[in-house]
């Protein structure tokens, strides 16, 4: 439930940003907003870096949206580039926080709510494969995967290389699709990118819960249990 809830909150989050630039660039004059933006000069790739990588870096916060933004003010090549900067920086600073401080701070930076994904993550994650396989089906959520790899044994540069590559893919996507919607001004395309984004994302999370249905941690399992089975617990509190 807590993966479907963060899913659907991040497909939320896009639908309503590109509906809102669609608006705005037919009914508004869209162009004018984008050259005061560009005007700003170099605060404006910064600014927009910050916000990808503390989006990362304070889990709670959703960075979907920023990705069609970017390409929407910035283009495509340029919107990129700053959102794939963001998100590097922000997963290196996650990884790093999660590395040296460990999972009590981890738990403090992700909600409560992402901690079961990220124990599963983590469990997942024992080989390259099995990282591989998280990153790509938690695309949508790449904090969950930064922090989760922080408490495995896997080397930076394994992560880095493949939380980049893997995080490129949906990035020149969701980045390419707001620069479309302004360059086409096209509500249909619009409708389209959404239904396809809705099926990757929402494949990608629902392959991991079915995938990790199975996994139980002993700390998640019922104190009832013991009750049941009051001589066993007496036995254990004399050992």
């Amino acid at each position: 439930m807590n993966n479907k809830k963060d899913i659907l909150e991040n497909i939320v989050g896009l639908i309503v940003v590109l509906v809102v630039i669609v608006f705005a660039v037919i009914f508004f004059d869209f162009e004018n907003l984008q050259s005061k933006i560009l005007e700003a000069g170099v605060w404006g790739p910064i600014i927009l870096i910050a916000l990808k990588a503390s989006t990362i870096v304070f889990a709670p916060l959703s960075g979907s949206p920023l990705y069609p933004i970017a390409g929407a003010v910035f283009g495509f090549w340029s919107g990129l580039i700053y959102i794939v900067i963001g998100d590097a920086l922000g997963s290196v600073i996650a990884f790093a926080i999660s590395r040296r401080l460990g999972q009590k701070i981890v738990e403090r930076m992700l909600s409560k709510r992402n901690m079961p994904s990220a124990k599963k993550v983590i469990h997942v994650m024992e080989t390259t494969g099995g990282f591989l396989f998280a990153r790509v089906c938690f695309a949508a959520m790449p904090e969950i995967v930064a922090y989760a790899a922080g408490l495995t044994k896997i080397k930076f540069s394994k992560f880095f290389i493949i939380n980049f590559l893997v995080g490129l893919i949906p990035a020149t996507i969701l980045v390419f699709g707001g620069n479309f919607v302004v360059l086409l001004k096209n509500p249909v395309f619009m409708i389209g990118f959404v239904v396809v984004g809705l099926l990757v994302v929402l494949g990608g999370g629902l392959i991991f819960v079915k995938y990790t249905k199975h996994i139980i941690f002993p700390e998640d399992l019922p104190a009832e249990k013991d009750e049941k089975n009051p001589e066993k617990s007496e036995e254990k509190n004399n050992e």
